[in-house]
């Protein structure tokens, strides 16, 4: 670049700073009806109508500004409420299972506490961790084995959410079949090879529960001239070394009478739903001396 134009850059500066300095020095020493003041009034009067209107173009860009920063904190808000939401669905998720845990358990205790044991028994609370995978067989297997004094032959009843009016879905749930040192094998009274000695309260009428491919309990070897009526409730009898007498089984769902049988066909609903089974109770019963 020339250096002449350089200098004459500096002095054009120079010289605004001098006429600035000036015009400043003029208007404070200047009375209100000075020109300097004069002008700065007729400036005014002609910008002030461009300012106007130039804030009326403005307006519309403030305002879409505003509604869009507006709109995105709505929009950030929301996805922190969403997130919120989320939480608050989880816990509520978790706090319904504690509830329907408790519940379960407690019908656990009730089975415990009203049932009548023999003497000396003993109870372990285990869970279900695995169950048959077809229909053709009906067992469970649970998370307590001999290193929680279990063995083979005790007796298993469990609890599950209600059923309707009647059902307490509190009951009997079958024996153990199989047990390794934190394991055991549990067949459901609903397996076909169970078979469970019962009586029906009411009437005293006995027979035996027996479970199917179905998974549907009948009792069989009921005479039939004894009257049963539906939602009579069947218990254990007590009869055989398994299970203790009067543990809830389930109730008279229906009663049939053919020709040909001399015995009545029963059907029977089970107090405990075990497509729902979760935790169960073992009754370690006092063993029996040789």
């Amino acid at each position: 670049m020339p250096r002449n134009n350089v200098s004459w850059r500096r002095l054009v500066f120079v010289i605004l700073i001098i006429a600035s300095l000036a015009l400043l020095t003029i208007t404070f020493r200047e009375a209100d009806s000075g020109p300097v003041h004069t002008i700065q009034r007729a400036g005014a009067g002609i910008l002030a109508p461009l300012q106007s209107w130039g804030a009326k173009v403005a307006k519309p860009f403030q305002d879409g500004y505003q509604w869009f920063k507006t709109l995105w904190s709505a929009h950030r808000r929301a996805e922190r409420l969403e997130e919120e939401l989320q939480i608050l669905k989880g816990e509520a998720i978790k706090l319904e299972e504690t509830v329907e845990e408790y519940k379960r358990l407690q019908g656990l205790l009730d089975l415990r506490d009203k049932g009548v044991y023999p003497d000396g028994t003993d109870f372990a609370v285990a869970d279900v961790i695995a169950k048959s995978p077809s229909r053709w067989s009906s067992w469970v297997l649970i998370d307590k084995g001999t290193a929680d004094g279990l063995r083979v032959g005790l007796p298993v009843v469990g609890a599950t959410p209600m059923t309707g009016e009647t059902l307490s879905g509190k009951g009997l749930v079958g024996k153990i079949t199989e047990v390794t040192s934190n394991t055991a094998k549990v067949l459901l009274i609903i397996d076909s090879s169970s078979s469970v000695s019962a009586k029906i309260q009411g009437n005293r009428a006995e027979g035996i529960i027996e479970g199917s491919v179905s998974g549907d309990l009948t009792m069989d070897y009921v005479e039939r001239d004894v009257a049963v009526d539906p939602k009579l409730v069947i218990v254990t009898s007590g009869y055989g070394p398994i299970y203790p007498a009067d543990i809830p089984i389930g109730i008279v769902a229906s009663v049939g009478e053919e020709d040909v049988n001399i015995y009545k066909e029963i059907e029977v609903q089970a107090f405990v739903d075990f497509r729902v089974l979760e935790e169960v109770m073992v009754l370690i019963l006092p063993e029996e001396e040789p």
